[in-house]
């Protein structure tokens, strides 16, 4: 299911970091640190990004994100045993709850 984002790419990017920072993801902080860097440097991957966060899927944002890692790189030995793959389902997880409390902000206060 595909949630709309009725927030701009700054607002959607403040949540993403207050989200991420609530849930001491340090690892999708860094992440997403990574991307929003590498956006301001080259304006295709800019333009991915924005696209990617705005209106895309769980796949879209693996694209978007796999020029920082592997998602299905095998695991470690030691934790953590997928950073990389972490990392971007923090992100993944993160914009999804912004986007569905968009959606239906009265859920949350139905389970209060």
């Amino acid at each position: 299911m595909r949630l709309p984002n009725p927030y701009s790419l700054e607002e959607t990017l403040e949540k993403l970091h207050h989200g991420l920072a609530v849930a001491s993801n340090e690892d999708a902080l860094t992440l997403l640190e990574k991307a929003v860097t590498k956006a301001r440097d080259d304006e295709a991957y800019a333009k991915q990004f924005e696209e990617t966060l705005l209106h895309g899927s769980t796949v879209e944002i693996r694209e978007c994100l796999s020029c920082f890692g592997d998602y299905f790189e095998r695991s470690r030995y030691v934790p953590p045993y997928y950073p990389y793959h972490d990392a971007v389902n923090g992100i993944d997880c993160a914009l999804y709850a912004i986007l569905f409390d968009a959606a239906y902000p009265d859920a949350a206060r139905a389970q209060q």
